[in-house]
This record gives structure tokens, sequence and C-alpha cells, in this order.
């Protein structure tokens, strides 16, 4: 196994830790679960269609899944946490491994396209010290993640609203939202889906 192996497994036991196998898990299709009836995520880890805590309604058919969801701000700190560190982790791991022959057959161009978009934000945490400690409270993590939430349009608008509507499309994963109740009805409407809260 080599190092970025390792750390996909380790990110892989990170998102188990998060949601327990005896957490209560619903088959939504194509890939897609809810956990616990809090969370709504896919089963791939590249397809970043997510609906965090807490999720209070849902419903899907072969196409699509609808969601209802009262945010929790420590969810979102926890999970933007955990995936900035995740994504300087996989960056390490690319820097080290890019070279290898082996590093191609474990990847693809989409993926090596996203690692490198996080070239940025590796860069600027190495600037300020970053050694292979993604744990370190000298790297100020949580005040990058607390920037992001508050200055991040897509975080403002989800933590903005008491209650938040979503659209996933299982068939492209795509991930329509956060709306309010209007802009999620008419979405619906344009979309031509056929789900309904009750």
């Amino acid at each position: 196994m080599n190092w970025l192996q390792r750390q996909l497994f380790s990110f892989l036991v990170f998102i188990g830790s998060i949601f327990p196998d005896n957490n209560k898990s619903i088959d939504l299709g194509s890939d897609y679960v809810i956990r616990d009836n809090k969370c709504i995520v896919p089963t791939n880890l590249y397809t970043d269609t997510e609906i965090y805590s807490k999720v209070i309604d849902y419903k899907f058919n072969d196409k699509f899944i609808i969601a209802k969801q009262t945010p929790k701000i420590s969810s979102y700190k926890k999970l933007v946490r955990e995936d900035l560190r995740t994504r300087l982790i996989i960056y390490d791991g690319f820097l080290k491994e890019r070279n290898d022959k082996d590093y191609e057959k474990i990847t693809t161009p989409s993926i090596v396209n996203s690692i490198k978009s996080d070239s940025l934000i590796y860069y600027r945490f190495k600037k300020n010290g970053l050694k292979e400690n993604y744990y370190d409270k000298n790297l100020k993590i949580e005040e990058v993640v607390d920037s992001i939430l508050k200055n991040d349009m897509f975080y403002k608008k989800i933590l903005r609203n008491k209650i938040n509507y979503w659209i996933i499309n299982k068939l492209d994963n795509t991930r329509f939202g956060p709306f309010t109740r209007i802009e999620f009805e008419n979405e619906l409407k344009i979309k031509n889906i056929n789900l309904q809260f009750e």
C-alpha cells in the first residue's frame, strides 16, 4: 500500500468514525444513503453532493432526492475542518508520489486535477509552518474554518436560513441548493420533479 492509498484509507476511517456502522443507514439508491436520519451522503468518495446535519425530511425516487434541512454550525465546522485536513494530506501525498508509475494506476485525470486545485491551500499552510502534523494547533486550522464559514457564499447561505431545501440529481451526481421554500418549489417545477414534502 503506497502513501496515497494509506491516506485515502485513513480518510475512509475518518468518515466511518463520523458515521459509525451502528448508526441506522437507509439506502436511497444510486450510491446514496441517509445516515442516522441526519445526513445524506454519497458512498463515492469523490462526489461532492452531501447534505449535512440535520436533515429533517427527505423523499427520493430513481432520479432525485429532495431534502429539508435545519443546518447545524457545529456539524459544518467539524466537516470543513476535517475536509481541509484531508485535502492537505492528499496534496502532500500527491507531491511525494506524482512521479511514481503506480500513482497513475490508482488515480484518474479528474482526481489529479481535483488534487492539484488544492495547491494554493497547501502552500499557504506550508508558509505558516505545515510539517506533516495536520493536527498541530499552530496551523490555526480553526481560524481558517471560521473564516470559510463566515465568508464563503455557499456556507453563508446555508447557515443564514433556519430551514434549507435541497435537490440531488442521482443520475449525474449534482446537488442544487440551498433553497428557500419558494425557490425550492420553483426548482421542482422547472426540473419536473414529482416529489413533495407533506
